[in-house]
């Protein structure tokens, strides 16, 4: 009986060295950022082919040194913009998802190298982008963090009258279905799209007129994480990120 419950507590422990999360992040002002959370900016800038950066901190908040790398795991971007991110020394265009640098965080430390780009190439409209920071020894130790932003141009007073946009999916998560108000200059064909985070298209929904609200019912869908966007002539103009939990 002794080897037994022996066993089962070593077990036990072992899987608490499994389970055990050594990263966190944060903002630049070190508010921590859940995990899967989203991290909005919404910019005017005079210039569209200026960046826009999102600067964000790792934290190690185990007890000992890790080694992390980061992936880009989706992305959908406004047309003709594109992504970037830089980590670790290193700065890394559209096509390369993982990091080839990796930084080493003694236990309790923050790594400040982080930093993710949204190039509008004169382009305007939202993009959201997702990454994931992992430890190199462990790939089930994982933090995610979504990076969304909307670039318009400057001196856009009234953004709702002189630009398409979607406003937030309620509720979120959803089960069963979930609804959102669209507004502004949508002169073309306008649809709804809902998308997973591979950019497979799962649910679509045509809209009319210059405002409204569409639902769309996702009591089909798998549980997770998804996009939804609204798209003008072909062109995604706005995304956003919805849960579904059924």
């Amino acid at each position: 009986m002794k080897k037994i419950f022996t066993i089962l507590f070593i077990l036990l422990i072992a899987s608490f060295g499994v389970l055990a999360q050594s990263l966190q992040l944060q903002t630049s002002t070190g508010t921590v950022i859940p995990n899967g959370g989203t991290v909005s900016k919404m910019v005017a800038l005079n210039d569209t082919t200026i960046d826009v950066e999102v600067d964000l901190l790792a934290k190690n908040i185990s007890s000992t040194q890790v080694t992390v790398k980061v992936k880009r795991t989706s992305k959908v971007l406004a047309s003709p913009q594109s992504s970037h991110f830089c980590f670790s020394g290193g700065c890394f265009g559209d096509t390369t998802n993982t990091s080839p640098t990796q930084a080493v965080i003694a236990a309790g430390a923050t790594d400040n190298t982080f930093s993710a780009h949204i190039t509008p190439n004169n382009g305007k409209g939202s993009a959201i982008v997702c990454y994931k920071f992992y430890n190199t020894r462990n790939l089930n130790d994982t933090v995610s963090v979504y990076i969304q932003t909307e670039i318009w141009p400057a001196g856009v007073e009234n953004l709702a009258e002189n630009q398409a946009i979607m406003g937030n999916a309620y509720p979120n998560p959803a089960s069963t279905s979930f609804s959102t108000e669209y507004s502004g200059n949508i002169t073309g064909s306008a649809k709804l799209v809902v998308q997973n985070l591979i950019g497979i298209k799962v649910r679509e929904e045509v809209l009319s007129g210059t405002n409204g609200k569409s639902s769309v019912d996702v009591s089909g869908l798998p549980d997770g994480i998804y996009l939804y966007s609204l798209e003008v002539d072909g062109k995604m103009i706005s995304t956003k990120k919805l849960v579904v939990k059924h």
